[in-house]
Protein backbone atom coordinates (compact mmCIF):
# COMPACT_ATOMS: atom_id res chain seq x y z
CA UNK A 1 0.00 0.00 0.00
CA UNK A 2 1.12 3.55 -1.05
CA UNK A 3 -1.06 5.48 1.73
CA UNK A 4 -0.18 4.19 4.80
CA UNK A 5 -2.36 6.03 7.36
CA UNK A 6 -5.60 8.44 7.73
CA UNK A 7 -7.34 11.32 9.45
CA UNK A 8 -10.42 12.87 9.33
CA UNK A 9 -10.75 16.23 10.38
CA UNK A 10 -13.85 18.39 10.66
CA UNK A 11 -15.55 22.32 12.13
CA UNK A 12 -17.65 21.44 14.76
CA UNK A 13 -20.77 23.43 14.84
CA UNK A 14 -20.87 25.68 17.88
CA UNK A 15 -17.16 25.19 18.73
CA UNK A 16 -15.57 28.88 19.67
CA UNK A 17 -12.19 28.80 18.03
CA UNK A 18 -12.31 30.35 14.08
CA UNK A 19 -9.53 28.15 12.71
CA UNK A 20 -9.70 24.76 14.74
CA UNK A 21 -10.83 21.65 13.16
CA UNK A 22 -10.94 18.45 15.29
CA UNK A 23 -10.39 14.59 14.40
CA UNK A 24 -13.48 12.83 14.33
CA UNK A 25 -11.92 9.70 12.83
CA UNK A 26 -8.49 8.26 12.70
CA UNK A 27 -6.46 5.25 12.42
CA UNK A 28 -4.29 6.84 15.03
CA UNK A 29 -0.96 5.30 13.68
CA UNK A 30 1.22 8.34 12.26
CA UNK A 31 3.40 9.85 14.98
CA UNK A 32 3.28 13.15 13.12
CA UNK A 33 -0.15 13.73 14.28
CA UNK A 34 -0.10 11.34 17.28
CA UNK A 35 2.15 13.58 19.23
CA UNK A 36 -0.02 16.55 18.86
CA UNK A 37 -2.49 14.87 20.66
CA UNK A 38 -3.62 16.46 24.30
CA UNK A 39 -3.72 15.21 27.61
CA UNK A 40 -7.20 14.37 26.93
CA UNK A 41 -6.59 12.49 23.97
CA UNK A 42 -8.20 14.91 21.37
CA UNK A 43 -6.31 15.73 17.93
CA UNK A 44 -6.66 18.86 16.30
CA UNK A 45 -5.42 21.33 14.57
CA UNK A 46 -6.08 24.62 12.48
CA UNK A 47 -6.28 26.10 8.91
CA UNK A 48 -4.51 29.58 8.53
CA UNK A 49 -3.02 31.72 6.46
CA UNK A 50 0.11 30.16 5.24
CA UNK A 51 3.34 31.99 6.44
CA UNK A 52 6.02 29.70 4.89
CA UNK A 53 7.81 30.38 1.87
CA UNK A 54 6.99 27.22 -0.89
CA UNK A 55 10.22 27.84 -2.60
CA UNK A 56 10.48 27.16 -6.60
CA UNK A 57 6.33 25.55 -6.39
CA UNK A 58 5.09 29.13 -4.92
CA UNK A 59 3.09 29.98 -1.62
CA UNK A 60 0.22 28.22 -0.97
CA UNK A 61 -2.15 30.35 1.24
CA UNK A 62 -3.60 28.02 3.62
CA UNK A 63 -1.57 25.55 6.37
CA UNK A 64 -2.17 23.31 8.89
CA UNK A 65 -0.46 24.01 12.08
CA UNK A 66 -0.87 23.62 15.67
CA UNK A 67 2.02 25.28 17.87
CA UNK A 68 3.96 25.31 14.62
CA UNK A 69 3.32 25.27 10.81
CA UNK A 70 2.24 21.37 9.57
CA UNK A 71 2.18 21.78 6.21
CA UNK A 72 1.29 24.06 3.65
CA UNK A 73 -2.26 22.97 1.46
CA UNK A 74 -1.00 23.29 -1.92
CA UNK A 75 -4.73 23.25 -4.21
CA UNK A 76 -3.82 20.86 -7.15
CA UNK A 77 -6.58 22.10 -9.31
CA UNK A 78 -9.08 24.83 -9.68
CA UNK A 79 -12.13 24.11 -7.71
CA UNK A 80 -9.31 23.09 -4.78
CA UNK A 81 -11.60 20.29 -3.58
CA UNK A 82 -7.98 18.34 -3.75
CA UNK A 83 -4.66 19.67 -1.73
CA UNK A 84 -1.08 17.95 -1.20
CA UNK A 85 1.31 18.99 1.03
CA UNK A 86 4.24 16.98 3.64
CA UNK A 87 4.60 16.98 6.81
CA UNK A 88 7.46 19.20 8.31
CA UNK A 89 10.87 17.92 9.18
CA UNK A 90 9.64 14.55 7.31
CA UNK A 91 9.85 12.98 3.92
CA UNK A 92 6.17 12.03 4.53
CA UNK A 93 3.57 13.00 1.84
CA UNK A 94 -0.02 14.76 2.86
CA UNK A 95 -2.82 14.03 0.10
CA UNK A 96 -6.13 15.59 1.25
CA UNK A 97 -9.53 15.55 0.17
CA UNK A 98 -11.96 18.21 1.29
CA UNK A 99 -15.63 18.76 1.90
CA UNK A 100 -18.00 21.68 2.03
CA UNK A 101 -14.64 23.90 3.00
CA UNK A 102 -14.75 27.32 2.92
CA UNK A 103 -13.37 30.49 5.15
CA UNK A 104 -15.44 33.78 6.00
CA UNK A 105 -14.36 36.33 7.80
CA UNK A 106 -11.42 34.70 8.72
CA UNK A 107 -13.32 31.43 10.30
CA UNK A 108 -13.62 27.79 8.68
CA UNK A 109 -17.45 27.11 7.66
CA UNK A 110 -19.15 24.67 10.17
CA UNK A 111 -19.49 21.18 8.60
CA UNK A 112 -15.74 21.44 6.74
CA UNK A 113 -14.21 18.65 6.59
CA UNK A 114 -10.54 17.42 5.18
CA UNK A 115 -9.47 14.27 4.82
CA UNK A 116 -5.96 13.67 5.20
CA UNK A 117 -3.73 10.47 4.24
CA UNK A 118 -0.13 10.00 4.90
CA UNK A 119 2.10 8.42 2.30
CA UNK A 120 5.05 7.61 4.60
CA UNK A 121 8.63 8.41 2.81
CA UNK A 122 7.11 9.39 -0.21
CA UNK A 123 7.26 13.41 -0.33
CA UNK A 124 9.62 13.38 -3.42
CA UNK A 125 6.68 12.20 -4.91
CA UNK A 126 4.26 13.93 -4.35
CA UNK A 127 3.31 15.98 -7.46
CA UNK A 128 3.20 12.38 -9.28
CA UNK A 129 1.58 10.93 -5.92
CA UNK A 130 -0.98 13.65 -6.65
CA UNK A 131 -2.30 12.78 -9.88
CA UNK A 132 -2.84 9.23 -9.07
CA UNK A 133 -4.90 10.53 -5.69
CA UNK A 134 -7.09 13.05 -8.32
CA UNK A 135 -7.28 10.58 -10.83
CA UNK A 136 -8.74 7.74 -8.44
CA UNK A 137 -6.05 5.47 -9.30
CA UNK A 138 -6.11 5.21 -4.69
CA UNK A 139 -9.29 4.81 -3.95
CA UNK A 140 -9.36 1.45 -2.93
CA UNK A 141 -6.42 2.11 -0.68
CA UNK A 142 -8.13 5.26 0.80
CA UNK A 143 -11.78 2.81 0.81
CA UNK A 144 -9.66 0.63 3.00
CA UNK A 145 -8.10 3.07 5.52
CA UNK A 146 -11.29 5.14 6.07
CA UNK A 147 -12.44 1.22 7.10
CA UNK A 148 -10.19 0.88 9.56
CA UNK A 149 -10.19 4.28 11.02
CA UNK A 150 -11.83 4.27 14.86
CA UNK A 151 -14.47 7.05 15.87
CA UNK A 152 -12.78 9.96 17.96
CA UNK A 153 -14.26 10.71 21.42
CA UNK A 154 -16.65 13.50 21.41
CA UNK A 155 -14.16 16.28 22.96
CA UNK A 156 -14.57 19.93 23.90
CA UNK A 157 -15.72 22.94 21.79
CA UNK A 158 -13.16 25.22 21.16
Amino acid sequence: MILTDFYRFEKKPGGKSKLRIDSTASTKSYPGFEQLRNKAGELFVYVCENYTERGKRGKSSLALSRTEHITSLNPGEIDGAFWYGDFKGTADALLMVQQDFSMTDGRVAEGAVVEVYVARGLSKCILNLFAEFTDGALNDEMDELRQRATPEPPGSLY
